[in-house]
C-alpha cells in the first residue's frame, strides 16, 4: 500500500517529518511514500487506485458551499473538489494532532496486510503454532483457488 501526499510545501514537510518520527516508512511492506506535485497526477492516482492512502492538505480540498459559488477568487487553483474525492470513495478524515495520524496510518497498514507478530510478541509455543496455522490456512485457500 502506498501513501500519497498532496498539499503545500509546509504540509508535505510536516507529513514527511511525522512519517519519519513514527517509523511509518519501515512499516510499509510493498509500498512507498509518494509526494504528488500537481493536481492532474493526484486525480490519476485516485482514479487508478482509490484504496491507497491519500494525505491531502485541507486547504487544497474545495468544498461546495457559498464561498466556492460566489467568491471564486478564494478557491486555490491547485485544489481538488470534494465531490471528486467522494465519487471515488476517498474518505475525509481530519486529525487533532500528528499522533492521531500515526495511529491511523498504522491501523490502516495493518488492515491492508495482516502483519506477522514480532519476535517479542510471541510469548509461548502456542503463539508460534497460531502463526504457523495461519500460514498453512492461507496456502490451502490459495491451492483451492488454483484448482478451481
Amino acid at each position: 500500500m502506498n501513501i500519497h501526499i498532496y498539499g503545500s510545501d509546509t504540509f508535505k514537510h510536516k507529513i514527511h517529518t511525522v512519517l519519519d518520527h513514527g517509523n511509518i516508512r519501515f512499516k510499509i511492506d510493498d509500498g512507498k511514500v509518494i509526494t504528488i506535485y500537481n493536481l492532474s497526477d493526484l486525480k490519476n492516482f485516485i482514479k487508478e487506485d482509490p484504496h491507497q492512502i491519500y494525505l491531502i492538505d485541507q486547504d487544497k480540498i474545495i468544498e461546495d458551499d457559498f464561498i466556492t459559488k460566489y467568491l471564486k477568487f478564494l478557491i486555490p487553483k491547485d485544489g481538488i473538489e470534494k465531490k471528486f474525492l467522494d465519487q471515488y470513495g476517498v474518505g475525509d478524515i481530519s486529525f487533532r494532532g500528528y499522533d492521531d495520524l500515526i495511529v491511523y496510518l498504522e491501523k490502516r497498514l495493518e488492515s491492508s496486510t495482516k502483519i506477522r507478530p514480532k519476535a517479542h510478541e510471541i510469548t509461548s509455543i502456542d503463539d508460534m503454532f497460531d502463526v504457523f496455522e495461519d500460514d498453512v490456512e492461507k496456502e490451502d485457500i490459495s491451492d483451492e483457488i488454483k484448482k478451481d
